[in-house]
């Protein structure tokens, strides 16, 4: 190989060629420049990944064209990594639409399943991605009916509670009560506390009786987690039994006795400017602890024992749709405040 010199398809330790650093950092030209030197587009690295793949999970639109449509090699839109996922389902992850579309357009199997028996709409579902699950839905309506006994992409969505995909499904003809081995999609929904999405399929007529693969309704799981979501679940599950309604007063009372269930009214979602006056708060007293150390000239294992898992559950449980709303405005404000522009988030 020496007096051959370089190859332009060698790898590193990763099974990286330059083409997939290239593609994965978002080098268009340089892209190009590989491939009008025979660069292969059709090599994967140690984990199964080939360019496109990774082009796809950046969301950059204009590599995944090249790839496809440049080169001696073109790339296999229908290529699986070890995951057994193809580009189509990198894209579907992130919420790349417009990497999506394209995909779509060149015939990429949306059928294809993962190792955990995922599709792409599945993943878009799972992770909220609202635009995805259009995009796929209107290109192949017929997935909703190609489920697994593992999930649906209702129950998926339902478990993490995007209202938004949940309503679009159920408006795009799926069936509300499709079940799986772990009941329905008001199972996922009530056990993970996702009361907004309970209403939404009770308002949209689902059968409450149905039982998992272990016969138990949704009150027979929610009697064993027992928790304010849950009380409020059961009392909107036995409001709508009794009259068909799937609404509380918010003005109920809360009657709790030693032997009864306690009625809770359903919860009032915060208002835009209280979510970003709660993630400015938790972010102050993260950077509070870090301005600390500093201070006290702590080492960064120090630092890393300091910073209490408490601040981070709290950052981890503000969702894509919190941090839209509170804007990048809270970041930079709390940040100038804090005098930390540089290197803060690298911290963090």
């Amino acid at each position: 190989s020496i007096w051959r010199g370089p190859n332009i398809n060698c790898t590193d330790s990763s099974g990286y060629t330059a083409l997939h650093h290239a593609a994965l950092n978002g080098h268009k030209d340089i892209v190009l420049k590989l491939l009008q030197y025979e660069a292969s587009t059709n090599v994967a690295d140690n984990k199964g990944y080939f360019p496109i793949h990774l082009a796809a999970w950046r969301g950059d639109v204009d590599i995944v064209k090249i790839l496809i449509h440049h080169g001696p090699s073109h790339s296999r839109v229908n290529e699986q990594n070890n995951e057994n996922e193809t580009a189509l389902h990198c894209a579907a992850q992130y919420g790349h639409s417009e990497v999506v579309a394209v995909l779509l357009e060149e015939l990429t199997d949306p059928t294809i399943r993962n190792n955990k028996l995922e599709t792409p709409l599945d993943l878009a579902a799972l992770y909220g991605r609202l635009r995805v699950v259009k995009m796929i839905i209107k290109a192949y309506p017929n997935l909703m009916n190609c489920n697994t006994r593992k999930h649906t992409p209702l129950h998926l969505a339902a478990r993490n509670g995007h209202k938004a995909v949940v309503q679009v499904l159920l408006e795009a003809g799926m069936d509300v009560s499709c079940q799986t081995e772990k009941g329905s999609a008001l199972h996922e929904a009530a056990l993970f506390g996702k009361v907004e999405v309970v209403r939404i399929l009770l308002e949209t007529g689902i059968d409450t009786n149905i039982k998992d693969s272990l016969g138990r309704t949704v009150l027979d799981i929610l009697k064993e987690h027992p928790s304010q979501q849950s009380l409020q679940i059961a009392a909107l599950l036995q409001e709508y039994m009794e009259t068909g309604n799937a609404s509380i007063s918010e003005e109920c009372p809360l009657e709790c006795a030693e032997h009864q269930s306690c009625v809770l009214s359903p919860e009032v979602p915060p208002s835009p400017k209280a979510k970003s006056e709660a993630v400015t708060g938790e972010l102050s007293k993260l950077l509070d602890e870090i301005k600390l150390c500093q201070e006290k000239e702590y080492s960064f294992e120090d630092l890393s024992h300091t910073l209490s898992d408490h601040y981070l559950e709290n950052f981890s449980k503000v969702s894509e749709e919190d941090l839209m709303t509170s804007g990048s405005q809270t970041k930079l404000n709390v940040v100038s405040k804090m005098g930390y522009k540089d290197n803060v988030f690298s911290y963090i």
